[in-house]
């Protein structure tokens, strides 16, 4: 996948798309997960301002096995500068970046199958076992409604965006049982006061996120958690979280 050089477009192009060997399952089960928010954001972007209509590149966090947080701006640049960001706060277990591709036509050789000219896009991906990966689903729109294919395994031409998620991926993350209190207790001397490790991991997260949002903001971009219910969105308000940052649970 090339990006071009200084400020990346909104759109990336993708030179060539190979089919490689079936998903592992855990990336299966993840894609099926991430493929119909993205799919949201698809349709979403055919009615923006100005008339454009191509897809903000994406930045997503997974964590036990469902979409935590998601990151949005106009510039491929931005969202990946929040990937540190969510990998040392968020201690997700994948992250993926989406993004709109050119898919131009091309032969068929003894490696690669016969490519047709269109338009899809590219879910690249890292998760904790250092493992990569490429799919890319096409898409036709049409009167203004928009279909979809499946998902197809690929492999980049340029692996630049999978070593930014490996270098994210391979920072620390931070310990929601290590999370100290602001205010030490009288007596306590200048010895930390952990907060319990649920609290931690709450505070971890909204403070995570509220910094992505507040790096991407200023372009039009935006940084959104994904509530697992509604007790977790009103505690997660409570840690710290902005309220246009929520989405309310499943």
């Amino acid at each position: 996948m090339r990006v071009a050089a200084g400020e990346p477009s909104r759109r990336t192009r993708l030179l060539s798309v190979r089919v490689c060997d079936p998903e592992p399952v855990n990336l299966a089960q993840a894609m099926k997960r991430i493929v119909p928010a993205v799919q949201d954001l698809k349709r979403r972007s055919l009615d923006q301002p100005g008339g454009e209509t191509t897809m903000p590149p994406s930045l997503i966090a997974l964590r036990d096995d469902r979409v935590l947080a998601v990151v949005t701006a106009p510039r491929l640049a931005a969202v990946l500068s929040c990937a540190q960001t969510l990998a040392i706060g968020l201690a997700p277990q994948m992250l993926v970046v989406a993004a709109q591709v050119t898919l131009p036509a091309r032969g068929a050789t003894d490696d690669v199958p016969a490519q047709a000219e269109g338009e899809g896009i590219a879910y690249t991906t890292f998760n904790r076992d250092r493992q990569a990966s490429l799919a890319v689903q096409r898409y036709l729109v049409r009167g203004g409604e928009v279909s979809f294919g499946p998902p197809e395994r690929g492999r980049p031409d340029d692996r630049t965006l999978m070593d930014e998620l490996a270098r994210a991926m391979s920072q620390e993350s931070l310990d929601p049982a290590r999370v100290a209190r602001k205010e030490v207790p009288v007596g306590a001397g200048d010895r930390p006061t952990f907060i319990p490790e649920p609290e931690g991991r709450r505070a971890l997260d909204a403070g995570t996120v509220k910094t992505a949002y507040d790096k991407v903001r200023g372009i039009g971009g935006t940084a959104l958690f994904l509530a697992a219910d509604g007790t977790h969105a009103t505690r997660m308000l409570a840690a710290g979280l902005p309220q246009e940052c929520l989405l309310g649970g499943d």
